[in-house]
């Protein structure tokens, strides 16, 4: 059995299949062209029209329906569909913007949380502004390379 009433979004195209409607028919609905209006259900026993309203006022019927439950499932099924993209341009925008502040806190997360692990499993080395235990760093104070390659003098008690 076939839905009465199916509509699906692809990009800024709206697109919903009324095989209820008499005729049935496929209306395709451009949204970026469109964007401001409104979906309408008008008329009255046997003769419903599901359209669209422009900002002026004027209703512009696309579908006819003889019983108003169908008519009622077309308008719903289509506001189901409107509802998700209610963000439109905004909407993916903000999600990106979302995603890069994620991306941010992920990346300068990972360096914090290295530099504390770093800070944490360093050995007494003679490296400038790291101290070995006991004495006070040295910062912005050069190093000759070999001081530097040495390796860190045994932990006491060893």
């Amino acid at each position: 059995m076939t839905k009465k009433t199916e509509a699906r979004c692809v990009g800024a195209t709206l697109t919903v299949g009324f095989h209820a409607a008499n005729p049935p028919l496929i209306w395709r609905f451009d949204l970026e062209r469109n964007h401001s209006f409104t979906l309408a259900l008008q008329g009255e026993d046997g003769d419903w029209e599901l359209g669209v309203t422009s900002p002026r006022g004027d209703f512009y019927p696309v579908v006819h329906f003889v019983a108003r439950e169908d008519a009622e499932e077309a308008f719903a099924k289509v506001e189901k569909i409107l509802s998700r993209r209610r963000f439109g341009f905004l909407g993916g925008v903000a999600r990106a913007l979302l995603y890069v502040a994620v991306a941010a806190l992920v990346i300068t997360g990972g360096v914090g949380l290295f530099g504390l692990y770093a800070s944490h499993t360093q050995s007494a080395s003679p490296i400038a502004g790291v101290a070995a235990p006991g004495q006070t760093p040295r910062f912005g104070v050069p190093l000759p390379a070999n001081q530097i390659l040495q390796p860190p003098p045994p932990a006491a008690g060893q």
